[in-house]
């Protein structure tokens, strides 16, 4: 933007947080020319109400008659850097959805609030005037009461829609108006107190004091042989005080206090493992020198760092971080999972002390709010966390390491539905930085890419330590069911494994990768099924709390006592669930110390890092778990890994679903064997055959890509194609049915008037879960080579 003369007007671009795609201007007020910048968040009147945005540009010109006036900036600084700003606008276009959302996805939740606005009235506004009864009314209450909220004003006056009231006066001039952040994080401040130099007493007034107040003389004393600002509470704690002995030592004159700034931080523990520099092998050394390479070059470039279980990606990844410091630059490094942030973060904190931020839902809104401050300051270099954190705002990011790049948790459920791994790509692109995806099991995208040249392949084949991978042996349960009447949980060999590890005082990880006690309740009689009145699925019974749970919509149930439909009773409660695994293990092993690690026992805060800080320290024999306990923990006590129902996600209708088990076979099976001790794995399996199964058993990533590279390529999926999918949702089955009908036409139609050729529609056909929440849902694919295609057609019927 060019300079401007104080006679011009200035005029800012505003996005709104709506599904709206398209900026909004605004004239900025004279009284605002001086602190307003694009980035910053603004509070803008749309129609009859007020809405928070974010100011994209600042310009001289305006393509509109009459714009209306920004109200207020609810922050003193931007909110985004132009590069964000630039980031966030390529992630709405990429992923089809406005600019406003994508940059409401990228700050944390304690500034994604609205905004509430409080009205005052204005000097003058007595002298006289026309003035409707309703106008009269307000202008009385904020007479009375001084500056009032909308709500507050509301009430006091008697009415719940006064927006076009105090829009017109507003207009008038008779009132202002200005935001006010609504409820959630802000900045924490704290007391500091400090010794009056010009008034420190002579010895008999210290005397007298101790004879008379002597909490508030040593409260004083203690300031004073300090002879430097100290925190309150600190004092408090030290001499049992509180805030009045500061406020009559104030009014004496012989301390000033003052409010400081001060970060709320997040409990970290650094991780042994993570403090010693370890020595790179030939691998190692030959990815570190490759990174580090293209990262003395600032040239963008994005590396694949395919490394077996307990290759030493992470110390790669550390060493290379080092070098990006020296450089002046920052980190990003993406966790897919809250479970493992506190192992990684432990690791850098170890290595790099307080130059690290941590960002991930985990933590609360004023811990995120502050965390993200920090960064955005450049107060820290390295930022740890989860999928959101590729927006942290680093003012100059130099590596982005996304580990486990595989993971579909980096994939964003909610508008705008990103892909983090993509976006960090992209960012850093834009930033001339250097992209590292690492992981044992890398995506078949990310293989595909890096096979067609699009990023560059580094193997580490070995493991860092003189540890071996671990044996995998194939279970059949086809034969141990026919030999075994009943539910199975452990096989026979599994369990005598199970037995000979813990009389060794070794630990075991068991994978049961479905929560609960049971997931189906059935009538024997009459084969009624318990289900979800708002869902199509089985309720699935919790042994905790004696009930049945949805696990797609909360929903509750009391457990039942008889059939719903005929009343026979007993019921039978069929399947394993970790809950019924835990009950299974407590009566196996009776001396065995076994913990259950699952969304169940793990919701509180920090659960995930409580359980595995004491599996850490041995205080815990037996793990069992869903698919959390796979993903990166680095156990060297584990000897011994059960997978006990391995094929349940080869069923389920989705193109990915063998790479999905592919993966977690792989990556629980190298959980085992990280120390001096071999490690073991048994797998059991109705499907021994199915090539995903053989190819983890086999620790063989090629074979498992060779074969489905070939059936995608047969099937036209991705990564050969790229897809989209859209969904129609309604309460009524019906209107559904209908509505997805009529949006095929529609896609059919606009693929003729725009000539998308190739084009395929998949569909419609009802959604795998046909109703959730209610909401009967429809789902129509679309198949096509080009992704600019699909973007545009996408966007055309949305």
């Amino acid at each position: 933007m060019c300079p401007l003369s104080k006679s011009e007007t200035l005029y800012a671009e505003v996005v709104l947080p709506l599904p709206v795609d398209r900026t909004f201007t605004y004239r900025v007020p004279e009284e605002l020319r001086g602190k307003v910048e694009a980035g910053m968040r603004a509070a803008v009147p749309v129609v009859k109400r007020i809405e928070t945005g974010y100011i994209t540009c600042l310009t001289p010109h305006c393509a509109i008659e009459a714009p209306k006036d920004l109200l207020s900036l609810p922050d003193e600084e931007a909110v985004f850097s132009p590069a964000l700003l630039k980031l966030c606008r390529w992630v709405a276009d990429y992923y089809c959805c406005s600019w406003g959302e994508a940059l409401q996805c990228a700050v944390p939740a304690g500034i994604r609030l609205g905004t509430k606005m409080r009205y005052r009235l204005l000097d003058g506004a007595l002298e006289g005037g026309r003035y409707s009864e309703r106008q009269k009314r307000i202008i009385a209450a904020l007479y009375k009461h001084g500056p009032l909220p909308q709500g507050r004003l509301a009430r006091e006056v008697g009415g719940k829609t006064l927006a076009s009231t105090l829009q017109a006066l507003l207009r008038r001039g008779v009132i202002s108006a200005e935001a006010m952040p609504r409820e959630g994080a802000h900045v924490r401040t704290e007391t500091y107190v400090s010794v009056v130099e010009d008034a420190v007493p002579d010895a008999e007034f210290l005397a007298a004091m101790q004879r008379r107040a002597p909490k508030q003389a040593a409260f004083y004393l203690d300031l004073l042989h300090t002879n430097e600002a100290q925190a309150a509470a600190a004092l408090h704690a030290k001499h049992g005080t509180n805030a009045s002995i500061v406020r009559a030592l104030e009014s004496k004159g012989l301390i000033a206090r003052d409010e400081r700034e001060c970060y709320r931080r997040p409990e970290l523990a650094a991780d042994p493992k993570g403090a010693e520099k370890h020595q790179l092998n030939a691998e190692q050394q030959a990815a570190h020198d490759a990174i580090t390479g293209a990262l003395e070059a600032r040239a963008f470039q994005t590396f694949l760092l395919h490394g077996i279980t307990g290759s030493g990606k992470t110390e790669v990844y550390l060493q290379a971080i080092e070098r990006v410091l020296e450089l002046g630059r920052g980190a990003i490094i993406l966790v897919p999972e809250i479970s493992l942030t506190p192992q990684t973060v432990g690791r850098f904190f170890a290595r790099f002390g307080q130059d690290i931020a941590v960002l991930h839902s985990g933590l609360s809104a004023g811990e995120r709010y502050d965390e993200w401050r920090r960064a955005r300051r450049g107060e820290v270099h390295i930022v740890v966390g989860a999928r959101s954190a590729i927006f942290a705002p680093l003012p100059d990011v130099g590596i982005i390491v996304v580990d486990e790049e595989h993971d579909h948790s980096y994939k964003q459920g909610d508008t705008p539905r990103y892909h983090a791994r993509d976006v960090a790509i992209m960012r850093a692109q834009m930033a001339g930085a250097v992209c590292v995806l690492g992981s044992a099991t890398p995506s078949i995208e990310s293989s595909y890419n890096a096979g067609a040249g699009k990023s560059l392949r580094l193997n580490l084949r070995e493991r860092a330590t003189s540890a071996k991978l671990p044996e995998v042996r194939l279970i059949d349960m086809r034969i141990e069911s026919a030999e075994t009447k009943g539910q199975i949980v452990l096989s026979r060999t599994l369990e005598e494994a199970v037995l000979e590890r813990v009389h060794a005082k070794e630990q075991v990880i068991l994978l049961l990768n479905r929560r609960g006690h049971s997931p189906f309740v059935l009538c024997p009689m009459c084969g009624w099924s318990a289900e979800c009145d708002d869902c199509n699925v089985s309720l699935t019974y919790h042994r905790a709390g004696a009930h049945l749970r949805c696990h797609y919509c909360g929903a509750q149930h009391p457990k039942p006592q008889v059939c719903g439909k005929c009343h026979f009773n007993p019921l039978i409660y069929l399947g394993t669930g970790t809950q019924k695994g835990e009950d299974y293990l407590m009566k196996a092993f009776p001396s065995a110390r076994i913990e259950r690690m699952d969304a169940d026992t793990t919701s509180g805060r920090g659960g995930h890092a409580k359980i595995l800080t004491r599996f850490a320290k041995h205080e815990i024999d037996i793990l069992i778990g869903t698919q959390m306990l796979a993903k990166g923990h680095d156990y060297p006590r584990v000897t011994l890994v059960g997978v006990i129902n391995a094929d349940t996600g080869l069923a389920l209708p989705d193109f990915r679903a063998a790479e999905n088990v592919f993966q977690l076979l792989t990556q629980v099976a190298g959980r085992a064997g990280r120390g001096d001790k071999p490690g073991l794995v048994y797998i059991q399996t109705f499907r021994p055959k199915h090539y995903a199964v053989t190819a983890a058993a086999a620790h063989d990533y090629d074979a498992f890509f060779a074969h489905e590279i070939a059936q995608r390529r047969d099937a036209g999926y991705p990564p050969f194609r790229r897809m989209a999918d859209l969904a129609v949702e309604d309460e009524d089955p019906m209107h559904a049915e209908r509505h997805a009908v009529r949006l095929h036409h529609c896609v059919r139609a606009a693929i003729d008037s725009l000539g998308l050729a190739g084009v395929q529609i998949l569909g419609p056909s009802p959604a795998t879960i046909r109703r959730v929440k209610k909401q009967y849902r429809w789902r129509l694919g679309l198949l096509s080579r080009s992704a600019k295609r699909l973007n545009l057609l996408t966007r055309h019927v949305r």
